[in-house]
């Protein structure tokens, strides 16, 4: 009887042993065949609040459209990314791209172990970290600094703000499989505002071909949009001459020229009559708003401005969003059509707001102010030739802080989604990518004045006496029971 129960004892042993040994193998085979699909395939699932680690719909789209293969090099190792969030998050999108299309292959070189790689790019001078996109139309390389948005902390240190990994390698994608690009001229000279890196940096992610041109020796013929940024000197007669024939392009036209002003630049003479010849006038003093909901954290003069024109505003994917143009110039109309030009104010300080004049004493006050709202923030003066295919563009902007750093890449304002989208739809560019930066810190608070006064109440107020009468009432109920 103990010998049967030893067999039978032992058959039990045996067959748990084989289903162990089986349960063990399927479960090797199971995570072997999910290493090998996760590599080609999506098997996971991004649950943070603004997708910081999947690709988003514009770039997915893109990827769906493409018809021809795409070569991503990253020089540096797997290995590299890890530590900082931001170095994680660029690999873990990075790997997202062949995912979603077959056309796309990534590769992670140690081109410092691979002589033969850097042969392959003779033009190009690599460093590790950056990101090579090689197309059938160009080569795109962007460098590892231009994979993140910057700012300053409060002790004045430059910081991480942001993620451009998804634009740049999404607008770098687009380019390399175009071959008709849009060139857009960085002006300089004339003491201009060199506060635009990120300007630079995000039209450059949104495919367009970016450069710096003087505006005295530049050849701006090179460039479709020309952007001049606060000048602090006037321009001369030649300079003025050497727009118009930049807008008139031997009569093909199809040429914009952006100016945004400030309320910190002197009487600029000789670009006010230019502007008025295009029926845009940038009048004296500082735009300053009174409305708490269109004033930007209690300072009256960082207003928001309202979208006047249709246009543009409905190629914002949340208009909601408002445009802030701090330090602003007051801007007016001359005309609204004459000599084929067509006037059209684009965005608009509100009703509440007002204008300091540049001579106002300290005691200037509000009730002081001549000129009122509405005022125009942004002004766009369009020539269009009877017989000409393609038109021309004087665009006025109150504000050149509008294009700082700063505000090019705070997510929770639209400057940089709707200047970008402008200058697509102005362009006609049919390959257009509007994308912006992914912060993994989350959504910054831009709260208008108004606002703030609001939940500062209800903070401070409201909920403190809730919870004191709450306490009152269970307290006499308890008593009195």
């Amino acid at each position: 009887m103990k010998k049967r129960w030893n067999n039978e004892s032992g058959r039990m042993n045996l067959l748990l042993g084989i289903l162990l040994l089986i349960a063990v193998v399927i479960v090797v085979l199971v995570n072997a065949l999910t290493a090998s699909l996760s590599e080609r395939f999506l098997l996971s699932a991004d649950l943070t609040a603004n997708a910081s680690y999947d690709l988003g719909t514009d770039t997915r789209e893109v990827l769906d459209q493409l018809t021809e293969d795409v070569e991503l090099y990253v020089l540096a190792t797997k290995g590299n990314f890890t530590g900082n969030p931001y170095l994680v998050q660029m690999r873990t999108l990075l790997e997202k791209y062949p995912k979603y299309s077959r056309h796309i292959s990534l590769q992670f070189i140690d081109y410092m172990k691979d002589p033969t790689f850097a042969e392959h790019y003779p033009d190009l001078t690599l460093s590790a970290g950056d990101v090579l996109v090689a197309g059938p139309e160009a080569v795109k390389q962007i460098t590892l600094a231009n994979m993140f948005t910057y700012t300053y902390d409060a002790e004045g240190n430059l910081t991480i703000s942001g993620s451009r990994t998804e634009e740049a390698v999404t607008s770098a994608i687009v380019s390399s499989v175009t071959s008709d690009p849009v060139y857009v001229g960085i002006l300089t000279g004339s003491a201009v505002s060199e506060d635009r890196q990120n300007l630079e940096s995000i039209l450059a992610s949104n495919n367009f071909r970016v450069g710096e041109v003087d505006l005295v020796t530049g050849r701006l013929e090179e460039y479709e949009v020309l952007i001049l940024l606060s000048p602090m000197q006037d321009l001369s007669e030649d300079v003025l001459e050497r727009f118009d024939q930049f807008l008139y392009n031997q009569g093909e036209y199809g040429r914009t020229l952006l100016y945004a002003a400030s309320a910190q630049q002197p009487p600029l003479a000789n670009l006010g009559v230019f502007l008025r010849e295009w029926g845009i006038s940038v009048d004296d003093g500082a735009v300053f708003e009174t409305d708490e909901n269109y004033a930007y954290g209690y300072q009256p003069y960082y207003p928001f401005a309202d979208y006047t024109d249709e246009t543009f505003r409905d190629l914002l994917k949340d208009p909601s969003r408002k445009v802030l143009l701090p330090i602003s110039r007051p801007l007016s109309l001359v005309f609204e059509f004459k000599d084929n030009k067509t006037v059209t104010t684009l965005l608009s300080f509100s009703p509440a707001s007002g204008v300091r004049p540049s001579d106002a004493g300290e005691n200037f006050t509000a009730d002081q102010a001549t000129v009122k709202g509405p005022i125009p923030a942004a002004v766009m003066s369009t020539l269009m030739v009877s017989g000409a295919q393609r038109y021309s563009n004087v665009i006025a902007v109150s504000s050149a802080g509008a294009f700082s750093d700063n505000l090019m890449s705070n997510p929770s304002i639209a400057n940089a989604e709707y200047w970008t989208s402008m200058l697509n739809r102005i362009t006609e560019r049919e390959d257009a990518v509007s994308i912006e930066a992914k912060s993994l810190a989350g959504s910054q608070l831009t709260i208008t004045t108004g606002a703030a006064r609001a939940w500062s109440v209800i903070l401070c107020i409201v909920i403190p006496l809730l919870v004191l009468v709450t306490g009152i009432v269970v307290y006499l109920k308890r008593r009195y029971q």
